[in-house]
């Protein structure tokens, strides 16, 4: 089992945007994932290819080889290689977020487009947008992740938990890697297949 490496954690630039009750609501899309998690992901893709929902600020320590930023609208463009996707978890359009990117998501990986990702999404299992996921590899924090503010690099947990699933052909690494942050749903390691 591995342990994650901690690395500091990046300055962000004094901006307006993210206020507690933001990251409560969801209202807000731009709050960035620790390190920790980040390497524990690298550690199980081997190097990620492609962040589709990101920004300059957080690929900074999530070191994708490309990103699509909300300018690029990553829901519209191709996805290929090892992903890592940490969905805005505010609404677009009227839909949610999470929605929409974990559907482009399975898509992309059944289509063989995508190899293997890691996404992190809230552990919302009464909604509809994650019944799909149960066919995956799910890791189930056993703590509230402190997100980063973009606003001033502080840390802030959400009022729920949060869920990694993982796409791809080594759910023994997946489950190595982040059996330390909570549980795997062992069960659906065994399906991962598209």
């Amino acid at each position: 089992m591995i342990k994650p490496i901690t690395l500091p954690l990046f300055k962000a630039p004094a901006a307006t945007r993210g206020t507690h009750q933001l990251l409560h609501s969801s209202k807000s899309n731009d709050w960035y994932t620790p390190a920790a998690y980040i390497e524990a992901a690298r550690h199980v893709l081997g190097c990620i290819d492609l962040d589709p929902a990101s920004c300059e600020l957080a690929n900074a320590t999530v070191r994708a080889a490309a990103l699509f930023t909300a300018t690029d609208n990553g829901l519209a463009q191709p996805w290929c290689g090892r992903v890592w996707l940490n969905p805005p978890y505010g609404r677009i359009n009227g839909k949610s977020g999470q929605q929409l990117f974990s559907e482009k998501l399975i898509s992309e990986y059944r289509a063989g487009n995508v190899d293997s990702a890691i996404m992190l999404c809230n552990a919302a299992t009464d909604c509809k947008w994650f019944q799909p996921l149960w066919k995956y590899a799910i890791c189930f924090t056993d703590h509230r992740i402190k997100f980063v503010s973009p606003t001033n690099g502080k840390a802030k947990q959400p009022t729920h938990g949060s869920a990694f699933i993982y796409l791809g052909h080594a759910p023994e690494t997946f489950i190595d890697a982040f059996s330390v942050f909570g549980h795997v749903v062992q069960a659906a390691a065994k399906a991962s297949a598209p």
